[in-house]
């Protein structure tokens, strides 16, 4: 039997969800999201520089889900010393200026269809992967499908909406996301997610602007106080899982009216799906916090621990400046340092080196733009 387009049920579908099974890891979520919350008011280190070795985390994972290979460390050497860009890291820097640009666009406007082409225009500039075959910013005009790597139409895992319904179906999307009867944002931030991906309403780029949406969505609900709660890591661990339930949230129901007893059984079906998918990004939710929490704990102890060592060094304010850029730049060379503080090259020449004899940081020993290493801070991140 030829395969057809996905025709989605449009939101809100509250009859397709088992909310007594849902209430615990809601709640658990929701407690975890607020500690996290939290935490990072009673930062050691600037919050700002926090958030920002976070985001980047999430942008690593969240590319990463859709196959590039860059790591956390290679995007850390590219902060340091800014090369020209592999296809994979600018994928990775596209991500991080989309965040920044949604963030800047919800301070004047809630989300939409144009905020959100907004967010694929940022994330397919330049040479990302998938720009070339992409109208950036633009919703599909062509029939699209999801499957492994040369599958065709008709051996698709999944295929989307006919182009011509996509408006229709964003303009719903678009309603539910800034419907304000809805007090469960966790739960909405989850089907709102599910709904976006079976849309999928661009050629390319879609798992990707359909995850920097989440920490959108969720500041713009006030559940977080920056849009900085981010679950890809969590996602990317189990990836495949990720993909199998969301595609499993994607049953045809049929009309009632004329198949009663398939009716039922489907939305049976469908109720199953749905709820298992909530399940699981609510407990993603709770092992990111989690994840956030622990880091952060173990950053102030490294904080606090890598200022007492410092001090043994050179009792001076200067010093600890130089502390807090390090904890901005884990990888990082005496340019980095200089760029936010006022020291002479000798003087910080000095420090460095003996931070490096305390095994406080660690050099490549590069005659010319020499990289220093925090692998205390790295491994912590990572």
């Amino acid at each position: 039997m030829k395969k057809r387009p996905f025709v989605p049920n449009q939101l809100p579908m509250p009859e397709l969800l088992d909310m007594q099974r849902l209430m615990f890891p809601l709640m658990n979520a929701g407690t975890k999201i607020a500690v996290y919350n939290e935490k990072l008011k009673s930062t050691k280190i600037n919050h700002t520089n926090l958030l920002e070795l976070f985001s980047l985390k999430e942008a690593v994972e969240s590319t990463k889900i859709e196959g590039t290979q860059v790591t956390m460390d290679e995007m850390l050497n590219y902060r340091a010393v800014e090369k020209k860009a592999t296809n994979d890291i600018l994928e990775v820097i596209n991500y991080m200026k989309a965040l920044r640009e949604g963030t800047n666009l919800l301070a004047r406007y809630p989300i939409s269809s144009n905020l959100i082409k907004k967010l694929h225009q940022v994330l397919m500039q330049g040479d990302a992967r998938g720009s070339s075959s992409v109208a950036e910013g633009e919703f599909r005009t062509i029939q699209n499908f999801l499957g492994p790597k040369g599958a065709t139409i008709e051996n698709a895992t999944y295929i989307p909406p006919e182009p011509q319904l996509v408006p229709e179906y964003m303009s719903n999307l678009e309603k539910y996301i800034n419907n304000n009867e809805d007090d469960l944002p966790l739960i909405k931030v989850a089907l709102l997610h599910s709904q976006f991906e079976t849309i999928h309403p661009f050629t390319d780029g879609n798992g990707r602007t359909g995850r920097i949406l989440v920490p959108l969505y969720l500041f713009s609900e006030k559940v977080i106080d920056e849009p900085n709660f981010l679950v890809s890591e969590s996602l990317e661990k189990d990836k495949y899982k990720y993909y199998a339930l969301l595609n499993s949230t994607r049953v045809v129901i049929p009309d009632k009216e004329y198949y009663p007893k398939e009716y039922e059984l489907k939305k049976k079906e469908a109720k199953k799906s749905m709820t298992e998918w909530v399940e699981f990004f609510l407990n993603a939710c709770v092992i990111q916090a989690d994840k956030n929490i622990n880091k952060i704990d173990s950053v102030n102890m490294l904080y606090d621990a890598t200022i007492a060592k410092a001090k043994n060094i050179s009792n001076t304010t200067t010093i600890i400046d130089v502390i807090d850029i390090i904890f901005m730049y884990p990888i990082f060379t005496t340019a980095n340092i200089r760029e936010h503080i006022e020291i002479s090259v000798s003087t910080l020449n000095n420090y460095l080196n003996k931070l490096c004899e305390s095994n406080i940081i660690y050099s490549n020993g590069a005659a010319r733009n020499r990289k220093y290493y925090f692998y205390d801070l790295i491994s912590i991140i990572n």
